[in-house]
């Protein structure tokens, strides 16, 4: 046979490896789309966690008395670490919250509870109270010394760390800066990564939350 013959043979072998290597890689994009949640597929930022676990045996300090997982059954709660002191972050996520919070009560929907933890011991319950309702008087703020601080920051894995070396008493902490969506049965839903935007973190919620 000629040689342009076996050419010909061989262009053709290569494509029908072509076509079977395209039509293997599709069926695994399908199979893994299929895999996803929806939820997760239609969030813009927000990681879709569904932990099955409550989040485990806690309880704060807060004006007027403790707060602890039975105060998050039964309704939605957006979760953030931080402290009155705080510069920027703190500031910035109950400004976003409280819109948040405007923006769901303008559209008649469910509204969460919002929870600021601090991670400062310079925060009292008082002090968090006075912060924490300067944006909203609804919010509430509690707090914890670090064994008290501790079942939460490990379950959701919270970073802090006081820069109050020397007897400082003007130091800065820093913080994560993710909000966290427990459920009304007290588990971790999502979290919404910083930097949050209203509009996405909106779009998100609305995804999650029914």
């Amino acid at each position: 046979m000629s040689r342009r013959f076996w050419l010909a043979i061989a262009a053709a072998g290569f494509l029908l490896v072509l076509l079977a290597a395209s039509l293997i890689w599709r069926a695994l994009v399908v199979e893994r789309a299929a895999s996803l949640d929806p939820t997760q597929m239609r969030l813009q930022s927000a990681t879709l966690l569904d932990d099955d676990r409550p989040l485990p045996a806690f309880e704060l300090v807060r004006e007027g008395g403790h707060f602890a997982n039975r105060d998050l059954i039964g309704r939605w709660t957006l979760l953030f670490f931080g402290y009155t002191f705080c510069p920027d972050i703190c500031p910035t996520a109950l400004a976003l919250l409280k819109e948040l919070k405007s923006r769901l009560s303008e559209r008649a929907l469910l509204v969460p509870q919002v929870l600021m933890v601090s991670v400062d011991p310079r925060d009292d319950p008082q002090t968090l109270r006075r912060y924490t309702g300067t944006f909203d008087p609804d919010f509430i703020g509690a707090t914890a010394d670090d064994a008290g601080l501790a079942p939460l920051v490990q379950h959701l894995g919270v970073y802090y760390l006081r820069h109050d070396k020397d007897g400082k008493t003007d130091y800065a902490v820093d913080h994560s800066a993710a909000i966290y969506l427990i459920d009304p049965r007290g588990r971790l839903k999502a979290v919404f990564p910083a930097p949050q935007s209203l509009p996405v973190m909106l779009q998100d919620y609305l995804a999650l939350v029914p």
